[in-house]
């Protein structure tokens, strides 16, 4: 029996209660297609009768939670239902049930610049904004447990930290200077800056996300369900807001409480999830370069690929210099003044003529990034530069901004395959965790396409299943990232997406 036709259905999908402690299975439907990224919520479609016996706890998204779990080929989708919708001939309808990943819990949590003050006093002890720096796992979960123990929501950081250390260098490596400073730069690969104003979670993410090579998830662990709990920052009371920074014990105020002996936190739940919760944590790519999909195998059964040409080689960021160095220059600036009108007119006093701001954000104020490789593979015809918005230049966070815009300028290459599910013969490549067959591959493995001597070898951004009863499941994969080969549709959702974040960052905006 071919694995993609199987019944029951490829998807076995629980339906749980509002807080996850008990679940019934779906069973039959009609159609179900669900979807897996690598730094975005998941989605999901599952359509049923309207006889279907849990039709009508679908339907009931409109006051209730109804939390959603699909298993296919070993790995899981997890989310809720977001819109359901019940349409039809009356006695013949169908149920259509639209779901949304656990990563969407991002866009509904906002960064607080103090989660232990109400919202009418926000002041931290880095000003006006909670600024954090170190490595993108560690920053990440800083943010997002500050702010789910404030709001106590069952969201717990996946423990341990992961922080690369770079191995010793070779010192007969360093042939020159740009092979130094090429090995320094390489050391912050893993360290961000971070700072938030109210911002949203998955819009205070987004930026690093799109210069770094890290994707996210975020699991449901049922204890009566999936068993032990693996080792968290549980987030359970405002207490670990206390020792937020050593992410790595429970133990409330550990640092004057060693071994828990005032008695205020239970030993038993530390690094735990105790009670039905979610887990957040990062991930790296994996190298599956030798999984090589080819069009003349016979798998592949229709694919779309794009590439952008460049549009800048050069990102100019800034737009405000350091305070500091604006207060440095008028002070230097009043003080030549006050000296060449006194030389002048020593008798009248004219020294006092001050400048104010007149000088402010000259200097220092306006930061250039360029990707010198690109630019010499276009020549004098390529493109020029872009400007990339950011409050200051000469700051960590600059960094960012100028990379990430080089980026999103650059050339790009994107594909989407539409495949059979494990081929026609049932041994080809098919989504799934790994079982030992080399065949199965996940989201953020980096494959290999190959089509009449053209290779391209990216990591997989997306993959959707649908499995449409009585026909062969079928798996959409986007290779890279599909800026090049997006629809129009959701190009002007991005769009209305970067107006809402401006909308936000000029309410926001304390200068």
């Amino acid at each position: 029996m071919k694995p993609n036709v199987r019944r029951p259905p490829a998807y076995r999908i629980l339906v749980f209660n509002q807080n996850g402690t008990a679940a019934r299975p779906l069973g039959p439907y009609i159609k179900a297609r669900f979807g897996w990224f690598w730094q975005v919520p998941g989605t999901g479609t599952i359509q049923v009768k309207a006889d279907h016996p849990l039709a009508a706890r679908l339907m009931q998204c409109k006051r209730d939670v109804v939390p959603i779990r699909a298993y296919y080929n070993g790995t899981e989708w997890e989310g809720r239902v977001m819109h359901a919708e019940i349409e039809g001939e009356p006695g013949n309808e169908i149920v259509t049930a639209t779901c949304i990943g656990n990563l969407f819990w991002l866009a509904t949590i906002l960064g607080w610049v103090n989660p232990l003050f109400p919202p009418s006093v926000q002041v931290g002890l880095t000003g006006k904004q909670d600024v954090m720096f170190g490595p993108l796992d560690f920053v990440f979960k800083y943010f997002l447990a500050r702010n789910a123990i404030r709001q106590q929501k069952p969201i717990h950081m996946a423990l341990p930290i992961r922080y690369d250390i770079p191995e010793p260098p070779d010192l007969d490596d360093f042939a020159s200077i740009d092979a130094v400073i090429r090995y320094i730069t390489g050391l912050g690969d893993d360290l961000v800056i971070l700072s938030s104003r109210f911002t949203r979670l998955d819009e205070l993410f987004a930026q690093t996300l799109n210069s770094t090579e890290i994707g996210m998830s975020m699991k449901m662990h049922i204890p009566a369900l999936d068993g032990p709990s693996p080792q968290v920052f549980n987030v359970d009371t405002l207490g670990r807001l206390q020792n937020i920074l050593n992410l790595s014990r429970d133990n409330f105020l550990w640092f004057t409480n060693p071994n828990n002996i005032l008695g205020l936190a239970d030993p038993s739940t530390w690094n735990k999830v105790t009670a039905p919760g979610f887990i957040f944590d990062t991930h790296k790519k994996r190298d599956r370069t030798h999984m090589i999909w080819r069009t003349s195998n016979g798998q592949i059964k229709w694919y779309k690929r794009g590439v952008d040409h460049p549009t800048a080689t050069s990102a100019i960021v800034g737009g405000k210099a350091p305070e500091f160095l604006n207060d440095l220059v008028e002070w230097g600036a009043n003080l030549a003044i006050k000296a060449i009108l006194n030389a002048i007119a020593p008798g009248l006093n004219l020294g006092e003529i001050l400048i104010g701001d007149l000088l402010d954000d000259i200097f220092f104020a306006y930061q250039r990034f360029n990707d010198l490789e690109l630019r010499d593979d276009l020549g004098p015809w390529g493109f020029g530069e872009v400007f990339a918005d950011n409050s200051g230049a000469w700051t960590l966070d600059a960094f960012a901004v100028g990379f990430e815009a080089l980026k999103a300028a650059g050339p790009q290459e994107s594909l989407k395959l539409q495949v059979q599910s494990g081929g026609p013969d049932g041994r080809g490549f098919s989504f799934g965790a790994d079982d030992g067959s080399g065949t199965r591959f996940l989201v953020g493995d980096i494959m290999t396409f190959w089509d009449r001597g053209t290779m391209i070898q990216d990591y997989v951004s997306g993959v959707e299943v649908e499995d449409s009863r009585g026909e062969f499941c079928t798996e959409y994969i986007t290779i890279g990232d599909d800026k090049a080969i997006k629809d129009g549709w959701a190009q002007l959702v991005d769009r209305i997406k970067v107006l809402s974040s401006l909308s936000r960052a000029a309410a926001n905006s304390t200068n």
